[in-house]
């Protein structure tokens, strides 16, 4: 990793997207699936009613996510993965938005890396200002121009510090380079791999010497002869020259480390909340089905990520094209399937329990035998039994 440290990352965003996720595989694979699972996700406006919150379908906020940048050709689920690939390499991502007015009627994301942030010193109102910068073009931010969404990173030692991210490359670093090194030291052994050793002499009495240039190529001929082709796969050759192979590849145990490549992408997962078996690990044996591996990467990783976007997404978009603040964006779960057999499960078990509380309605016995039933049968408590069955319903 040039100048980084032996097993760290460093915090250049730069170099975290092209060495921690551009040229790691298992990074690659686990941030991709965030975003294309993520984007699956139907996001919903829904409005504040005298009753609650209400779904509204034709909003001028649908309108800016069926074009938000028409000069880019981006679509809402550009946007929606350039945020999240910046989030999680850097620790942050940028939006910006645009319009004739006040109203944002596009958006576009900034790049991490372009992107310095510049405060004040008063820790309680740090006044934050952002500064974009790729090649020649300049452009300043307000905290109100610009949506953050960052990682919490504890560990700053000044006020300009703190609005930086936390990238989950720097968390996952050990691993990240690990990795790296594991394909960099294939690619070595399959580019560079040459000869697997040399046969030689064994043992020369006193003074003797070694074979010279004619008898060497007359027993590397032979040698070759004997020992290449497939029919000569696992064959004992035997000489009458007293002869010794030496070794120059790899050993058996470095191969074994060359090949482990497991456990980078296990803690990479856990980096994430992932369960490894959803990447084509088929030692884990984590979970029973893959259902239930789904069903932690919705509750685990979706749920938290959608509320982090949700959050700013109202206060930046929602908010600004309706100041009144009576509109929100949410990420609808409804009808994740690996979420709705949960759903299904309880709804059957409410059922039983609905079931269960008739058949003691209608028994043969008191009313106050009835409520006991209801208590120590149903988890109900004395109140709730004697709503269901007041002192005056007869037997």
């Amino acid at each position: 990793f040039g100048s980084f440290h032996a097993n760290k990352l460093g915090s250049n965003p730069q170099k975290l997207i092209q060495q921690g996720f551009e040229e790691n595989i298992d990074v690659y694979s686990v941030f991709t699936k965030t975003y294309e699972i993520f984007n699956s996700i139907p996001q919903i406006v829904e409005r504040r009613t005298s009753e609650g919150w209400e779904i509204e379908e034709n909003t001028t906020i649908h309108d800016l996510w069926a074009n938000p940048n028409a000069e880019k050709g981006y679509t809402w689920n550009d946007i929606n993965t350039q945020r999240m690939i910046y989030l999680l390499c850097t620790g942050s991502s940028y939006m910006v938005g645009d319009g004739l007015g006040s109203r944002w009627d596009e958006v576009d994301v900034l790049p991490s890396q372009s992107v310095t942030i510049t405060t004040g010193q008063d820790f309680f109102m740090p006044n934050p200002k952002y500064q974009f910068q790729l090649g020649q073009q300049t452009r300043n931010f307000d905290k109100d121009d610009l949506q953050q969404i960052k990682l919490f990173n504890p560990a700053y030692a000044s006020v300009q510090e703190s609005q930086y991210g936390l990238s989950v490359i720097q968390v996952a670093a050990r691993a990240v380079k690990t990795g790296n090194d594991k394909w960099d030291a294939q690619a070595s052994l399959f580019q560079n791999r040459g000869a697997i050793g040399f046969v030689t002499g064994s043992n020369p009495p006193a003074g003797g010497r070694p074979m010279d240039a004619k008898e060497a190529e007359m027993v590397q001929e032979a040698f070759d002869m004997r020992q290449a082709g497939s029919k000569n796969f696992g064959r004992t050759l035997v000489t009458n020259k007293d002869m010794k192979f030496q070794q120059m590849a790899m050993s058996s145990t470095d191969l074994e480390l060359v090949k482990n490549g497991e456990i980078t992408l296990r803690a990479i997962c856990n980096t994430m909340g992932y369960d490894s078996s959803l990447f084509n690990d088929p030692a884990n044996k984590t979970y029973n089905n893959r259902l239930e591996a789904e069903k932690a990467m919705y509750t685990n990783v979706m749920m938290p990520l959608a509320e982090m976007f949700d959050a700013q997404d109202t206060r930046f978009i929602a908010w600004n094209h309706y100041p009144e603040r009576n509109r929100r964006i949410r990420h609808d779960f409804s009808k994740i399937e690996a979420l709705q057999k949960d759903k299904k499960a309880e709804a059957e078990k409410d059922k039983i329990r609905m079931d269960g509380i008739n058949t003691v309605l209608n028994m043969p016995i008191s009313s106050e035998g009835k409520r006991s039933l209801l208590v120590s049968d149903y988890e109900m408590t004395e109140e709730q039994a004697l709503i269901i069955i007041p002192n005056e319903q007869a037997l």
